[in-house]
């Protein structure tokens, strides 16, 4: 059976993302375990544990489209 391949994930698909991995934070499960669960880099997981314990889970929230602004 071949593995279907899906595009980039949206900004709404993303922030869903974290925010399980905010659940996990607190539930206290080990950020290589969100990891593998969430099909993500241990590092990603890292980064959005310290956002979290920084600002709860309003740091994990979206912040809108990325990229340079045009002038």
């Amino acid at each position: 059976m071949a593995t279907q391949t899906r595009g980039p994930l949206s900004l709404v698909e993303l922030e869903r993302r974290r925010l399980q991995a905010a659940d996990l934070f607190e539930q206290g499960m080990r950020q290589s375990r969100i990891a593998e669960m969430l099909g993500v880099t241990r590092q990603a997981v890292h980064v959005w544990h310290q956002a979290w314990e920084e600002g709860g889970r309003d740091a994990l929230l979206s912040k809108g489209p990325g990229g340079r602004a045009s002038a």
